[in-house]
């Protein structure tokens, strides 16, 4: 076929076009020996000293051949191949030195070729990738049937490229799955799978060594909090920092992983001693103190560490991963940014704890649970204002668990936000039915623990299970500690705020107790200051006690909030307050905690009678 009379404007390089360019080229990797194979072959056949193979890229031409010819990049629309691209068949020229369809091409001029077919690489899809050519040094023609041979060789060069771009992609897809199967896609940590098997290789060389190995169980604190506040996105972007820190904080060989969650583990698998695995953690928390700024927002993070120990802690990979998980909870219970050691009893314990926070839940969905109640007097009066409502756990053998066995073992698991609910619709429910018995409308005060007071559904909750039992919102009192209200003083503030404008109050439990902060506790609209019972019972003897009563009672007056005196026994404890100018009193002096039909009883029966009669011991009763 002889040159076209023809312009050669660049084609237009659509979106697919350039998809299937940036798929084949890739000089690097493209497959030479197949190529020289067919270079070889198309010589032999055609009877040519000289076979190239050009590839299009966005701005050059590859050109890509036998030895015999160099490797070098061009100009494409100053080649063969800018015209040849554009054929739909081959494109044949006699005499390059006499055909002015093209100017001087410095390969084929350095090669002494004149001769010259080629014919366009056209993908499976309609694509044209490139050309395949046949150069001749004497002036000659090709015959249609050499021609034919030399399309039939283009597919081939086509398919040896299919085949090394299937091979490339399939490489690529077993690293991906091989990532995706042993590495957490958040954070691009090993997961579990990864780090339980690299630990299984580092115990057999510890093992053959005697020398002894380090697992790390890491969990994060009160993270769902920052999911349930910010959203999911900023609680990703903060466990990608936090795994980032933990990186550089472990020494060269140690492996950190993330076991989901907001969990972690780090392998330390050459240890001189104990010693070095307690500097690693200390490392650790310390690399975590720091703030961390997401989205916008600046966040603290508390992490505490479990730490197991090979041979001593366990001889196998899973063994030493729950040791380790084990210390883990010992840590959490121990406070914040701590760390500790596994030791055997820890199994015993937790076993204990999992035994218990499992009857718990069965003893909620069985009744066994009952709401008690704790009347509040006004000190002046004798007149009955409000109760407390107070969680007991009465089992099928009649005996009853204190509140403190089991309250702190659901404060350690999202159970205590399923049990405070459920006694919060209780009480309220409780006093609306008081009510239409004919006892007066009281105040009900109900305890709320760090975890609902933190979760952001928990106003929605309180305002629905007023809807649900149609308490008046003035009637409700919720008591949290003020620990609570001071380590997150400005949503505590905002929530308070709320709950005020719903018409709920809250109060301070355990006043005096928890070292606050002035300056921030005149910013919090407290509605009531409950003084801790250890103050209340070394009234009225010990000076120093009356003084630091005297003080919350007046602060409570400047603040405009009513003061509850807790645990009072005795007449002169009443009395001590009361000259102080506490307003409300509760304890044993004027009844134990009691149920609900026992409340009624104990009402109707005249309960400012009681006031001033001594403790009455009431058999199902445990303190407030």
């Amino acid at each position: 076929m002889e040159k076209r009379d023809m312009q050669s404007p660049e084609p237009a390089a659509g979106a697919t076009l350039l998809s299937a360019l940036h798929r084949y080229q890739a000089p690097d990797s493209l497959p030479e020996l197949e190529f020289g194979r067919i270079a070889r072959f198309t010589r032999s056949l055609l009877r040519v000293p000289l076979v190239s193979i050009s590839l299009l890229g966005a701005k050059r031409t590859w050109l890509n051949s036998t030895p015999e010819v160099h490797i070098c990049g061009m100009n494409r629309w100053q080649v063969c191949s800018a015209q040849t691209i554009l054929q739909d068949g081959v494109l044949t020229v006699q005499d390059l030195r006499r055909w002015n369809g093209l100017l001087r091409d410095p390969v084929m001029e350095r090669e002494g070729a004149r001769a010259y077919a080629g014919t366009p690489l056209v993908t499976s899809d309609g694509q044209r990738i490139g050309v395949f050519a046949v150069h001749d040094v004497p002036p000659r023609g090709f015959t249609v049937e050499e021609q034919s041979m030399l399309q039939d060789l283009a597919v081939s060069v086509i398919d040896a490229l299919e085949w090394s771009v299937g091979v490339e992609e399939w490489q690529r897809m077993q690293q991906y799955t091989r990532s995706v199967t042993f590495h957490d896609s958040l954070t691009s940590l090993p997961n579990r799978q990864l780090v339980l098997d690299r630990l299984e290789q580092a115990l057999q060389q510890a093992d053959r060594q005697d020398c002894p190995l380090g697992v790390l169980v890491l969990g994060l604190k009160r993270f769902k909090t920052v999911n349930d506040a910010l959203g999911h996105a900023a609680g990703d972007e903060l466990l990608q920092a936090v795994a980032g820190q933990l990186r550089l904080a472990v020494r060269p060989g140690d492996c950190v992983a993330r076991f989901g969650g907001d969990e972690f583990a780090i392998l330390l698998p050459t240890l001189r001693d104990a010693q070095e695995a307690s500097q690693v953690a200390q490392n650790l928390l310390e690399a975590l103190s720091g703030p961390f700024e997401v989205q916008g927002h600046t966040l603290s993070v508390q992490a505490s560490i479990g730490i197991s120990l090979f041979p001593t802690d366990g001889r196998d990979a899973q063994t030493l991963i729950n040791t380790a998980d084990t210390a883990l909870h010992q840590a959490e219970a121990g406070g914040n940014h701590a760390y500790c050691f596994y030791t055997a009893q820890m199994t015993s314990a937790a076993q204990q704890k999992l035994y218990a926070r499992c009857r718990l839940s069965q003893a909620l969905k069985q009744a066994e649970l009952q709401v008690h109640y704790q009347p509040q007097v006004d000190l002046r009066t004798g007149e009955v204002v409000g109760m407390e409502a107070l969680l007991r756990w009465l089992q099928p053998d009649g005996s009853w668990v204190p509140p403190e066995r089991f309250i702190p073992l659901a404060e350690e698991s999202d159970l205590i936000i399923e049990l405070g609910e459920w006694t919060l619709a209780q009480a309220c429910r409780q006093v609306v039915q008081w009510r239409q018995a004919g006892c007066p409308e009281w105040d009900v005060s109900v305890n709320v623990s760090v975890r609902q007071w933190e979760l952001p559904a928990f106003l929605s909750t309180v305002e629905r299970v007023l809807q649900d039992t149609g308490l008046p919102p003035q009637r409700l009192i919720l008591e949290v500690t003020e620990s609570v209200l001071l380590t997150e003083a400005q949503r505590s503030s905002q929530l308070m705020n709320h709950l005020r404008t719903l018409g709920v109050r809250v109060a301070l439990d355990d006043f005096g107790t928890g070292f606050s902060s002035l300056s921030q506790l005149v910013h919090l609209d407290v509605s009531q200051l409950k003084v801790d019972r250890s103050f209340v019972q070394c009234l009225p003897d010990h000076a120093r006690y009356a003084a630091v009563t005297g003080m919350i009672v007046s602060l409570g007056q400047l603040l405009g909030a009513q003061v509850v005196g807790e645990g009072i026994e005795t007449e002169a404890q009443r009395n001590a307050l009361e000259m102080l100018g506490c307003d409300v009193g509760q304890g044993y002096l004027f009844a134990r905690p009691m149920p609900p039909e026992a409340v009624e009883r104990w009402y109707l029966r005249g309960p400012k009678a009681s006031v001033t009669s001594p403790p009455r011991r009431y058999p199902h009763g445990f303190s407030s």
